[in-house]
């Protein structure tokens, strides 16, 4: 039979004849077997393998050759009391990528109906802290950590000692005249648990302990004695108050409303309360205007030689006056009442502005249809026609003359100084100036063309009136038209 040949790995049995170990007992073959799997098993053991370590939350990735949790932590200088939570157990071996959970007892001090104690503890929730210490938490008790409230989901900080303080909820018992209301509350203070619980006090509402009272968890039974709701209308909104007293005025003094200076309420002040627990403030001021106006200043004309007529020129600017008022002004709920003034004066006179106008009169000729004229004046008027049947209207003018084509009329200014004179209208042809007319409000320019009914001829146009010479005296000349 040819020798076995068997792996480097075990060289001792190498050294081993076959023939002899045939010839040994089985108890001593099974050992063997056991102690080769052993060492196997030691061998891959003892390699480096990496693992996760989590410290109070925190992770770490370590290579180690270490064969247990127990070893891992010794390596690491992390030592177990009673105290700390480790998971898997301290003597589960390591294969290499496990994950090791390691939370360190905190230090905390307790302090639970006035008694205080300390205790070393991996328990991160504060609920469980106290449960595990044989602390009973009823509803409406509060946690304090470090002196902050905390919630349900709240977590201590790992690795630094803390302070948990229980805060138990205060008992009370409302006494209205209506009946009583009970209820635990966590507020600190009086206020804030009637606040929490919805029940409203008013100023002026009569409570048997000051509302700044401090709620320390022992039961307290309190009387509320509530005053007589009002409504009082203000300018823009309507409130209510509540008061224990028998006028209005005392009544609006108890609510935080005064009256001031010339504000008056309906009913009186000095009134009883009225039936309809209805209050109306008319709140009153007065105002000081001071108010100024510009005055307008007027035109003055004056001759003007070296222009033509009908040229004008500014020859100075007119400059407005100033004229002020002072009124008092009296508002109840912002609106006006009276107004009434008290001073009038003037600041500061107008100037009058200086117009300069033409007075050179040039005869000129101009060629018509109907043949050439000679012309002193020649202006742009807006021309109308009338007859006889036109409202108001006769077979007469003004002048006396006989109302038919050749016969205008002109506005009254016009007429004083132009009666008589004789004028050429393209158009129409040549008239005299007989008759007054309206005039048109939105035309400063303006001549009626006369005209007997069977040959009237409707016009609505601007025309050139050229006055014919020779001149009138400078006394009979209007020599701004207005």
């Amino acid at each position: 039979m040819p020798p076995v040949c068997l792996p480097e790995a075990f060289p001792l049995l190498k050294t081993m004849n076959i023939p002899d170990l045939i010839k040994k007992p089985l108890f001593q073959w099974i050992a063997a077997g056991l102690a080769a799997a052993l060492g196997v098993l030691l061998i891959i053991l003892s390699l480096q393998k990496t693992v996760f370590l989590v410290v109070n939350g925190k992770t770490e990735e370590i290579n180690t050759y270490a064969l247990t949790v127990k070893s891992l932590l010794k390596s690491q200088d992390l030592f177990l009391t009673e105290n700390e939570r480790i998971s898997p157990e301290p003597g589960t071996l390591l294969w290499g990528g496990e994950l090791i959970i390691l939370d360190i007892a905190n230090s905390i001090e307790i302090t639970v109906d006035g008694d205080v104690d300390s205790i070393l503890t991996a328990e991160r929730r504060p609920e469980n802290i106290l449960l595990d210490q044989g602390v009973m938490l009823f509803p409406k008790d509060r946690i304090l950590v470090d002196g902050v409230n905390t919630n349900a989901d709240f977590l201590l900080s790992p690795g630094k000692p803390h302070q948990i303080e229980l805060l138990r909820g205060t008992p009370l018992t409302i006494e209205f005249e209506t009946g009583i209301q009970q209820f635990i509350s966590d507020a600190n203070t009086l206020a804030e648990a009637l606040e929490k619980e919805g029940i409203e006090i008013f100023e002026s509402d009569q409570i048997s302990r000051p509302l700044d009272t401090n709620l320390d968890g022992s039961p307290i039974t309190i009387s509320i004695i509530r005053a007589e709701p009002l409504l009082v209308h203000l300018v823009d909104e309507t409130v209510t108050i509540r008061t224990t007293a028998d006028s209005v005025g005392a009544a609006l003094a108890q609510g935080g409303i005064a009256l001031q200076g010339m504000d008056y309420s309906i009913p009186s002040e000095s009134d009883p309360i009225p039936e309809n627990k209805e209050i109306k403030i008319i709140r009153v001021r007065e105002e000081i205007l001071l108010k100024q106006d510009q005055i307008q200043f007027s035109s003055e004309y004056q001759p003007a030689d070296d222009l033509a007529l009908d040229q004008l020129q500014i020859m100075t600017g007119g400059e407005y006056g100033i004229q002020a008022q002072r009124l008092r002004i009296v508002y109840e709920n912002d609106q006006e009442v009276s107004r009434e003034l008290e001073k009038e004066w003037v600041i500061k006179e107008p100037a009058p502005r200086i117009i300069g106008y033409g007075t050179q009169i040039n005869i000129e000729t101009a060629n018509t249809p109907d043949g050439q004229i000679t012309y002193w004046r020649k202006i742009t008027a807006y021309a109308t026609s009338y007859n006889e049947n036109c409202p108001g209207c006769s077979n007469t003018t003004s002048s006396g003359a006989y109302l038919k084509k050749g016969v205008i009329a002109v506005k009254l200014d016009w007429y004083r100084y132009m009666k008589g004179m004789r004028v050429y209208i393209p158009g129409y042809g040549f008239a005299t100036i007989e008759d007054v007319g309206g005039g048109l409000p939105w035309s400063t320019n303006w001549v009626d063309l006369g005209y007997r009914s069977e040959n009237y001829v409707p016009w609505s146009e601007n025309v050139t009136v050229y006055f014919l010479a020779p001149a009138p005296p400078p006394e009979n000349i209007m020599y701004v038209l207005y």
